[in-house]
């Protein structure tokens, strides 16, 4: 939320709205230089049209009827799904549920996506994986509210500076910084993990080793809101402290003491960004952090979340009502009942 001074018709200053939930009047540095990016020179303010080579200027309607034409003579020679949109996470949701319904029931390709693919597609699947939705079982408060915080590939304090500032709110509060840089947010941490690259799998597993070793699981959580238990004790079975410290490059003695800190906790808040969403086993990772997260019943409490920490500002709009990674409202493109749902809402006959 923020706040525009204007000056002769022209955006002049930013300032944050105090009042806002989310940022609560603080804005970062690209926050603070919006009024520069609406008036920069290189933006186009009416529709151009390259004709022998140069870009030259046409009305509303004639750009809106080129495009349409294109569109219909793509189609017509190679199928409706020759076109393609690929969208961006700076919408308003709103905006990326209308550009959905353009895309698909408009246009009729079911060929859209987003910034989800490119960024988030690891933390898309790993919690479909985990939870069968895409919905994140957490929020940003949780950051003020847990006791312990462990932050793996994540640089909020140089990344995301309004969230670190809810981070920074909560002083109490044990934070754990697993990233083989010495970011800024690993100069804030009480524990900093500098794990050899491509090794943060290997070490969630050590996490899920020594919670099962040590007796550490929620049991009851567990019983009531879980399966597959055994299979994944199985599964790391093999990832001892010692394995594991051989793998990551850390102190079998820091793992350890990680590992405990994080199950012994109150509320234990896990966020990841693109040092986890980027790698090669980005799904992998996700899914094994959300069971970390699963077996010590630190999920679906106050300041107990695994969370992922999206890269930009409405990457969760088009993964909730932008069609590029599921249906609106967390619906399934494969679930045939959710098609039919939608089917009824629009006045159209569902595939």
């Amino acid at each position: 939320g923020m706040f525009i001074g204007v000056k002769g018709n022209r955006a002049v200053s930013v300032r944050g709205n105090p009042d806002h939930p989310v940022n609560r009047g603080m804005l970062c540095p690209k926050g603070l230089s919006e009024h520069h990016t609406i008036a920069t020179d290189n933006r186009a303010p009416y529709p151009l049209l390259k004709r022998n080579g140069a870009f030259g200027r046409i009305g509303w309607d004639d750009a809106f009827a080129t495009m349409a034409t294109k569109f219909r003579e793509t189609q017509a020679k190679y199928g409706p799904n020759s076109v393609g949109v690929i969208s961006t996470g700076q919408l308003v949701t709103e905006e990326f549920y209308a550009l959905g319904k353009l895309v698909q029931l408009g246009i009729g390709t079911k060929n859209i996506d987003g910034n989800t693919t490119l960024c988030m597609s690891t933390a898309v699947s790993g919690y479909k994986r985990s939870f069968g939705s895409d919905g994140p079982p957490g929020a940003y408060e949780d950051l003020e509210r847990a006791d312990v915080i462990v932050l793996i590939g994540a640089n909020v304090a140089e990344n995301h500076p309004i969230l670190c500032w809810r981070l920074r709110s909560n002083p109490n509060t044990t934070l754990i910084v697993v990233d083989p840089r010495v970011t800024k947010t690993a100069m804030l941490a009480d524990l900093h993990l500098p794990l050899k690259p491509r090794s943060d799998l290997a070490l969630i597993n050590g996490f899920i080793h020594f919670v099962i070793e040590n007796d550490l699981v929620d049991h009851e959580y567990v019983a009531r809101h879980t399966s597959g238990f055994d299979a994944l004790r199985e599964s790391v079975r093999s990832y001892t402290p010692e394995r594991v410290a051989e793998i990551t490059g850390l102190s079998s003695e820091l793992i350890c003491r990680t590992a405990w800190t994080y199950a012994r906790a109150r509320a234990g808040f896990i966020g990841w960004t693109m040092g986890v969403n980027h790698s090669t086993k980005g799904t992998e990772t996700v899914n094994a952090t959300n069971n970390l997260a699963l077996i010590t019943g630190n999920i679906g409490r106050a300041g107990a979340a695994p969370f992922s920490i999206t890269g930009q500002c409405n990457a969760m709009g088009t993964r909730e009502f932008g069609f590029a990674s599921s249906l609106p409202g967390y619906r399934k493109f494969e679930d045939a009942a959710h098609r039919r749902e939608l089917g009824r809402i629009w006045n159209v006959d569902p595939p």
